[in-house]
């Protein structure tokens, strides 16, 4: 009998596992232990393009080099209401997590911060820093440059980043506003994952390397094909917006000219709801905003209207007791990481 591609995984079991690799791979216990709970964040919420699927491979990247394990972000440069953070090329959510909270102190004097960050890596799902803004009492924004894998509109050749940007705002609904997105219509990380399951991409997402429709990830992954930004040139000029706050603002790396040592280029934002009206007020407010837009009639053969983080919220609800569904390539790997590293785990994958 065939081996079921999806499997529920207890999701404090699997932290503890992903904790494990990371402390295993050299990383101190508050940071794997972070790592544990930032990875599970995403799958918890159903996004599984950023979740425990990167656990082996920032273990590998960390065992090569090719991620600093020692790495300890520090503010390189600080004038009121911003900073820039170096990330010293570690472990990418590290860095962004400590940039945000830096933000939210400086928006909790100043109102409003803003906060860059540079010589960093692959920080996951952006939506885990804006939340964090979110769950202080801020409105929060987060944004990083990705692979270089959007053509121009009009263009052929991949000069635009999969930079994905969310935006969060708490709210007396039982979930926080948070909108998380990509300047693409799915993520690079979907791509691979049908890959990696042998299954055909729909042929809206991406393009071949001569700018055709295509259904195979392959002809993206391995022969020059691009994926179609959201929106048309809307989509492109969102990837742009996020590059220049990114990379070239923050000092991040960008394109194929730049020096290979400047590394990844992130932001962070948090503005002070309590400098603009106290926070029950606007909590009160964004509730009638979601009750007015959940107001609306619904489609035939639709259960729902829902805001940006309604579904997700609902999601981590069950998944923290009834267990995260991963599938085999994300389970294979994890049982290899933890064969490899010698760590024994209590959970079935």
């Amino acid at each position: 009998m065939a081996e079921e591609m999806y499997r529920n995984v207890d999701a404090h079991g699997l932290e503890k596992l992903v904790t494990a690799l990371f402390l295993h791979a050299g990383l101190t216990e508050h940071d794997a232990a972070f790592m544990g709970e930032c990875l599970t964040y995403a799958d918890r919420r159903g996004i599984h393009s950023h979740g425990v699927r990167w656990a082996p491979r920032y273990v590998a990247s960390l065992a090569s080099g090719h991620l600093n394990a020692k790495a300890v972000a520090k503010v390189v440069v600080e004038r009121g209401a911003t900073a820039i953070v170096d990330g010293e090329k570690g472990v990418g959510h590290i860095a962004v997590k400590f940039a945000m909270d830096i933000a939210i102190r400086k928006a909790k004097e100043f109102g409003n911060a803003t906060v860059g960050i540079r010589n960093n890596s692959h920080c996951g799902a952006v939506a885990y820093y804006a939340q964090q803004a979110a769950d202080a009492g801020c409105i929060g924004f987060a944004a990083t440059t990705g692979g270089t894998m959007i053509a121009p509109w009009g263009g052929l050749d991949r000069r635009v980043g999969l930079n994905p940007i969310s935006w969060a705002a708490p709210t007396g609904k039982g979930f926080t506003y948070n909108l998380d997105m990509a300047p693409s219509i799915v993520a690079g990380s979907k791509i691979e994952m049908a890959r990696d399951r042998g299954e055909p991409i729909s042929p809206d997402w991406a393009y071949d390397a001569e700018g055709n429709p295509t259904s195979d990830p392959l002809a993206v992954l391995s022969h020059g094909g691009t994926l179609a930004p959201v929106g048309g040139y809307k989509g492109v000029g969102l990837g742009v917006a996020a590059d220049i706050l990114c990379s070239v603002l923050s000092g991040g790396r960008y394109g194929e000219g730049e020096e290979p040592n400047h590394g990844g280029g992130m932001i962070v934002q948090a503005i002070d709801i309590e400098h603009f009206q106290p926070l029950a007020e606007f909590t009160g407010r964004m509730d009638r905003l979601v009750d007015w837009y959940k107001s609306s009639r619904v489609k035939a053969g639709v259960d729902g209207v829902y805001l940006p983080g309604e579904l997700e919220a609902g999601r981590n609800a069950v998944r923290s007791n009834s267990g995260i569904p991963l599938d085999i390539p994300t389970r294979t790997a994890l049982h290899k990481a933890a064969e490899t590293a010698g760590i024994n785990y209590d959970i079935e994958l």
